[in-house]
């Protein structure tokens, strides 16, 4: 039990995650890494609010020791999901599940293992930051002191200050210490970077690298499309609660319209490209060919080299440029995406 009013020197539950390892490999008293149940599943999870779909049959599962990124425009259910995981919304059908277990029949003992930071933090705004991540640390019981400490550091937050005194920034922070400071094995996070400068953002994704690299597992929403990009090693796109595509970043990026430059040694005729499946438009420049290609460009180089291609130089699209060839119908297999979920 942590005193009141203080944050203690007790024992860190699993290690130094604040020191960029944990020694013993372990999260939360559980030794990671057996892959016996992923360590969160949604099956066919449905939320109706009256007439209003929140989510849609989401089928979705984060293995242990992996960051999902989910995506998607407001409204699309991403904060309806991470609420129905944590139990706080009930499904209208279906089951959201944390290591196999169904998260509304779990008791304390499963909830003690995840880390939440909600898209909108309201904090007791009369507590200095200490006093506040006591006050969690009890709920917990857990001594939580000592990797509190260390995460405020790398954070450089001053738990000395009454929360109603921080900046919209500083209130994340203590957020993000409160999410990581028990050491979890599973965080459910909502945009968790919002309000925080770039530095502190860097420091925020190194914690996340660590915490994977321990064998924890993060579902993360974001509207930070570049975060996703560098930290996830998948991604979930929701539109109007359903599923629209669960892939790793490479393969999202495949379904986008991405641009070609070829230099032939001679003028070259854009019309001997066209037929080319995945080419989108083919215009010619003397013996400079700039091609628009989705999908595969096999049968594109082939053509190419037939022809003697000199260079080829690809401008492939960003996570950003994928997501939106999705979400507004740019890419040509969206318009089955509910019928067949890509993986």
């Amino acid at each position: 039990m942590v005193a009141d009013g203080m944050l203690g020197n007790g024992h860190v539950v699993g290690g130094q995650l604040g020191n960029r390892q944990l020694g013993d490999g372990q999260l939360g008293n559980r030794q990671l890494g057996d892959g016996s149940e992923p360590a969160i599943a949604f099956e066919s999870a449905t939320k109706h609010y009256g007439r209003q779909v929140g989510i849609d049959g989401l089928t979705l599962t984060v293995a242990v020791g992996e960051i999902v990124g989910l995506l998607g425009p407001n409204g699309a259910g991403k904060t309806t999901a991470l609420r129905m995981l944590l139990g706080l919304l009930h499904p209208t059908s279906g089951r959201a599940l944390i290591e196999g277990e169904d998260v509304t029949t779990a008791g304390p003992r499963l909830r003690a293992c995840v880390g939440y930071l909600p898209g909108t933090l309201e904090l007791y705004g009369n507590l200095t930051g200490r006093r506040l991540l006591d006050y969690f640390a009890r709920l917990r019981r857990q001594d939580c002191g000592a990797q509190a400490r260390i995460l405020a550091d790398r954070l450089d937050l001053d738990l000395s200050r009454h929360v109603h005194d921080l900046s919209r920034g500083n209130k994340q922070k203590l957020g993000v210490v409160q999410a990581f400071m028990h050491q979890p094995r599973i965080l459910v996070l909502d945009e968790p970077t919002s309000g925080l400068d770039p530095l502190v953002q860097r420091e925020f994704e190194e914690l996340l690298r660590e915490h994977r690299a321990a064998g924890g597992s993060v579902l993360l929403s974001s509207h930070v499309l570049s975060e996703v990009e560098h930290l996830a090693d998948r991604v979930a796109i929701l539109e109007g609660g359903c599923l629209l595509a669960l892939q790793t970043v490479d393969a999202l990026r495949s379904r986008a319209l991405r641009s070609l430059e070829l230099d032939f040694p001679q003028p070259i005729d854009a019309k001997a490209f066209t037929d080319i499946p995945g080419v989108m438009s083919a215009t010619a420049n003397a013996n400079i060919l700039t091609c628009e290609v989705i999908g595969e460009e096999t049968e594109l180089i082939r053509r190419s080299v037939e022809l003697g291609v000199r260079s080829i130089r690809s401008h492939e699209p960003t996570l950003e440029e994928a997501f939106l060839a999705l979400v507004n119908g740019g890419d040509p297999n969206a318009a089955h995406h509910r019928e067949q979920v890509l993986a």
